[in-house]
């Protein structure tokens, strides 16, 4: 049985899509298992200052539960259940870690946390959504490759270019947010910082340390967003008559051209320079000043583009991610929360001194390791995993001497919207890793049908569109591309005309994982009723229990989905069990990921189960309705 589990645990990580991109950057596991006991001997001295014993540590169900969860946002399969149950193997919880972040569901869990952070959604532009493709496709690309965390924030905040040249989806960071830089601002600084400078946009904040003079002297560095070549587009299409030009079919080339091209372009790299507000009333500066762009703490800098070296948005990202105690922190307090379920300090994104922590030793140490991890937040997570203090058992005692719940076992919380869906679909489908992804194409699309198939790609098109400088070149070449997109090219032949229209991009259709539906997901659908982020706001997801959640449960998606559905994975539970309680016993693996208790045993044999598939349905329904079941211990 040992050599089983083990081997399917290596060819499950290993047969997975995306797992050779996902592996980690060689840290021994020896590293990784040190920096564990690192850790768990500074929580040991929070104890020990308390006078408190350490906690006991979860049994086998509950950590298998809770690190699938945690590690890849599902619950186990009934076969995962049962290989890691039914062993008795002294390191099995330490090669569950291993498979675990090997394995789909930590890229299909880490890109839904990625993209609530972020705030990314697909786009409906004109029914087309071209222009967020790339955006979402460098974020799941930069998760599947684990890229360090400094790098991928670097790339984002010092973006520039055509978002549809190859890995320059970086770009929508900021087209994110486009028409609204100074709100951008904000959001980086509280993302990757921890400083809440909204305040300061409009005055000097009265509930922390900024000034408005430092909000505009760090806009500096981004100012000066712009479209490539929308003068040039603007000149162009000025040649036309507005009144009917816009529903003419040029015209609705024109504005293609716009939305999914032009809208997805940045140009130049920050102008280090921007005027204050003509409201600005601070003795500091005067109202349409122009002020150059000064970082306010860290390591200082002022932007050379003070002397117009055109360089402010790279020096922005620079001073963020390299050397940068801010930086540093909140993304270790992030990933603590992420694993453990508290933050080191609250709220999670608000950067705290060391020695202002509940164990400075700790924080410090923490910190060192993201740096010498390079980065590498699944590395990091690793080591998290690994450590006795995420196996700690919940310990009211200790909480009520004052031990913060950040390291005292985690807290009774139900699952995120997108666990509780993303576990719906592994009782529905068995291997929920394997279901269909997003789409991502190179093809161009217009009126949702392939154009152009083999002979140009968007990034292609886009290179063509932005070298154009004259007005009249415009208007000639967008003549030249209405008769393309009526015929929609001769160079390629049915068979790839057929494939190009297969793979049209976006969010897969059907039964997937959260991270591959549309993002966020329409108002009414399951995600929603159960608190998936409008990706609005920050942190804007919410885990409230409310009717329609109940509605769900008892005869909404649940039903339909699962305990209705013969067809359901849940089901070969009665497949693999030879007797009534084998089945009944599996049927809690698939659900509840422990085995029923000798009273429910007696009960559920008792007066329950007589072999009938409408009770064992019964007892899907049931199980299911459960706090055990809705809740990560």
């Amino acid at each position: 049985m040992k050599y089983r589990f083990l081997s399917a645990l290596l060819l499950g990580g290993l047969m997975s899509p995306l797992a050779a991109q996902s592996d980690q950057k060689n840290f021994a596991p020896e590293v990784l298992r040190k920096a564990a006991f690192n850790v768990d001997k500074h929580v040991a001295e929070i104890f020990r200052n308390k006078k408190l014993t350490v906690p006991e540590v979860v049994d086998d169900s509950t950590f298998l539960r809770r690190s699938f969860l945690v590690a890849t946002g599902r619950i186990p399969t009934l076969e995962e259940a049962s290989s890691f149950l039914e062993i008795d193997d002294a390191s099995k919880r330490e090669i569950l870690t291993t498979y675990l972040l090997k394995s789909d569901g930590y890229r299909s869990h880490m890109q839904n946390y990625v993209f609530d952070l972020l705030r990314a959604k697909d786009g409906d532009r004109n029914g087309e959504g071209a222009f967020t493709e790339p955006y979402m496709k460098f974020i799941q690309q930069s998760v599947a490759d684990n890229v360090p965390w400094n790098k991928f924030a670097h790339q984002l905040i010092s973006a520039k270019g055509i978002s549809w040249e190859k890995g320059n989806g970086a770009v929508g960071y900021y087209i994110r947010d486009k028409g609204m830089p100074l709100d951008n601002l904000s959001i980086t600084m509280q993302i990757f910082t921890g400083e809440r400078l909204e305040c300061a946009q409009c005055h000097d904040s009265p509930t922390n340390k900024w000034e408005r003079m430092d909000f505009f002297e760090l806009a500096a560095f981004t100012h000066g967003q712009r479209e490539i070549n929308e003068g040039i587009w603007r000149k162009a299409s000025k040649a036309y008559d507005k009144t009917d030009f816009r529903r003419s079919d040029l015209g609705q080339i024109y504005y293609w051209l716009r939305d999914n091209i032009h809208y997805g372009t940045l140009g130049g790299t920050g102008d280090g320079r921007i005027q204050l507000p003509n409201d600005y009333q601070y003795k500091d500066g005067d109202p349409g000043e122009m002020v150059g762009a000064k970082t306010p703490f860290g390591k200082r800098v002022t932007s050379s583009d003070r002397r117009n070296s055109g360089k402010s948005r790279l020096e922005f990202a620079d001073w963020m991610t390299k050397g940068n105690a801010n930086f540093d922190y909140v993304a270790v307090n992030r990933m603590w929360e992420r694993v453990m379920g508290s933050p080191l300090t609250y709220p999670v994104d608000e950067y705290v001194k060391p020695e202002k922590t509940t164990s400075p030793g700790l924080t410090n140490y923490l910190t060192r390791l993201l740096v010498d991890l390079n980065y590498d937040l699944k590395a990091f997570q690793n080591v998290l995993l690994l450590t006795k203090t995420f196996q700690f058992a919940a310990n009211p005692k200790a909480f009520e001497a004052g031990v913060p719940q950040a390291f005292n076992g985690r807290q009774l919380e139900r699952m995120s919207a997108e666990q509780m869906w993303d576990s719906l679909v592994t009782l529905v489908s068995g291997k929920p890793d394997q279901l269909a992804k997003r789409k991502f194409s190179e093809h161009i699309y217009y009126k949702n049908r392939p154009v152009l198939v083999g002979e140009k790609t968007m990034a292609q098109l886009a290179r063509e569109v932005m070298s154009i400088k004259d007005p009249d070149k415009y208007r000639k070449f967008a003549e030249q591309l209405m008769e393309k997109f009526k015929d929609g090219g001769e160079s390629a032949g049915k068979k790839e005309v057929m494939m190009a229209s297969n793979s049209r991009p976006g969010p897969a259709k059907g039964i997937a994982r959260a991270s591959e539906l549309a993002a966020p997901a329409p108002a009414g659908h399951f995600l929603r009723e159960f608190g998936q982020s409008d990706r609005e706001l920050i942190g804007s997801s919410t885990k409230e229990a409310n009717v329609a959640q109940t509605l769900e449960i008892m005869n909404g998606h649940v039903e339909e989905m699962v305990v209705a559905n013969r067809d359901a994975a849940v089901y070969k539970a009665l497949e693999k069990g030879t007797t009534e309680a084998d089945k009944v016993r599996y049927i809690y693996y698939a659900i509840l990921s422990r085995s029923p208790s000798d009273d429910e045993m007696r009960m559920l044999m008792r007066d329950v189960i007589d072999g009938s598939l409408e009770n064992y349905q019964n007892l899907v329904s049931a199980l299911m309705a459960t706090h055990e079941f809705m809740f990560i211990q």
